[in-house]
């Protein structure tokens, strides 16, 4: 099939490669002549592991098309997804559909009878109908299909995500286009997948609701895990056994310094959004968002706490991006720890095996930044591990006490034992793992 693909940034790329993985022909376009540039030389722009590797392979197959040409991308195919950015708006977090609307009108007038457009880009409820009409005002036929398709890719597995999904969400009004649709994920579907047919609506409102509910949920468990370290337990036990429960599950179980990234808060401030355009109070969702932004806070204090003030005292983070696997730096916790350290007197030096040049975007030259672990805690009074790259579980406790002037492991991911942290002669904080020297 003959695929279109607006949009050549995360969720776009990641998409048109595994479109065409599926075996598609994709064109992908974007307005970046330099991004689409790199594309044709089989270089990725962000770090997301396989995506480069997966791509090469089906540019060597001939299914890509790179372009900057927007007749040249969407005349004569079959479908054309639009997958760009969609912002939370700063002044009362709602949804910026500038981008998706912008794309609506500049692809119409090369629309043909019965083509699909498919909104693969975060929206709110209604976006499809909006589109439709934006569409049809701009030339397009009025026979044209517009589909919710929403995306459930996790930064850092994205790939293994969108060949492997819990389930493929179709919003639509036409079994014509349910059909078209599901032909494009047949392969999936032969390998046990599930196809949903939902309308434009509900599909639009359950990417919202999925988001929202894993955000409660690593919120929840922070929660537990603050209250069991002013009790002297240890969280990991209790996840164990509230995991254990199959109405609950284990995922999304492990404590950490909040949710971050370019999904979860944007997702939820736009779904309260949402709620208030349709006079609904989401509570659940609002008290998740507030308690999440307080994290950092509670653990910078924790730290000060530890060390007697924070005032002249030298902190070694060890991670800047808001989890492992990826380059991104938005609203990571990891940097609301490094800016509330500086607030309060204390020094930075940050080592992230992928997201330094980004941090540093936000960060300036307000911490120095390291080459290597041992070096950005060489000489800390503390020790703070804030992202759960796997490179941070292989660095040995013994090397850590040595290598610090003080003897404080704040590990706010868990990915120490305490036992193992004191007998290295290190003082051991983590998330939920029991209160300092209980």
């Amino acid at each position: 099939m003959e695929i279109c693909v607006i949009g050549a940034g995360y969720v776009g790329l990641v998409t048109a490669v595994c479109v065409a993985e599926l075996g598609n022909n994709v064109r992908c376009l974007d307005i970046d002549e330099e991004r689409v540039e790199a594309l044709i030389n089989g270089k990725v722009p962000f770090h997301e592991p396989g995506l480069e590797e997966m791509m090469r392979r089906n540019i060597e197959k001939g299914r890509f098309l790179f372009t900057t040409d927007v007749e040249e991308a969407v005349k004569g195919t079959e479908v054309v997804y639009i997958a760009v950015g969609t912002p939370m708006n700063p002044d009362d977090g709602s949804v910026n559909l500038d981008y998706v609307k912008g794309a609506a009108r500049d692809i119409a007038p090369y629309l043909s009878s019965g083509m699909i457009v498919v909104d693969k880009s975060t929206v709110p409820v209604g976006t499809a109908r909006t589109v439709k009409s934006i569409l049809i005002e701009a030339g397009a036929p009025h026979d044209v299909q517009v589909v919710s398709n929403p995306e459930f890719l996790r930064e850092g597995t994205a790939v293994c995500d969108f060949m492997e999904p819990d389930r493929v969400i179709l919003g639509t009004d036409t079994e014509k286009a349910a059909e078209t649709m599901k032909s494009i994920y047949r392969p999936l579907a032969e390998q046990g997948c599930e196809i949903l047919i939902t309308s434009p609506e509900a599909a639009e409102l359950t990417k919202y609701a999925s988001n929202a509910f894993l955000a409660v949920k690593l919120t929840f468990i922070n929660e537990i895990a603050l209250l069991a370290d002013n009790a002297g337990i240890d969280v990991l036990d209790v996840t164990r056994g509230v995991g254990l429960d199959k109405r609950i599950g284990t995922r999304y179980l492990m404590p950490g310094p909040g949710y971050g990234g370019s999904c979860l808060p944007k997702d939820t401030s736009g779904l309260l959004h949402i709620g208030r355009s349709y006079n609904s109070q989401l509570r659940l969702v609002e008290a998740a968002v507030t308690i999440n932004h307080s994290i950092p806070a509670i653990l910078i204090r924790r730290v000060g706490d530890a060390l007697g003030g924070l005032t002249g005292k030298r902190i070694g983070l060890l991670g800047l991006t808001f989890k492992a696997g990826t380059d991104d730096v938005r609203e990571s916790p990891a940097i609301d720890l490094a800016k509330g350290f500086l607030e309060f007197g204390a020094s930075v030096t940050a080592y992230d095996p992928k997201g330094i040049e980004l941090a540093k975007c936000v960060l300036g030259d307000s911490i120095a930044y390291a080459d290597s672990s041992m070096a950005a805690i060489s000489g800390a009074n503390v020790a703070v591990i804030a992202t759960d790259w796997p490179e941070f579980t292989e660095l040995k406790l013994s090397q850590i006490a040595e290598t610090l002037s003080g003897d404080l492991l704040a590990d706010f991911r868990n990915i120490f034992d305490p036992k193992d942290a004191e007998e290295a002669g290190l003082r051991y904080m983590g998330m939920g793992r029991g209160r300092l020297g209980s």
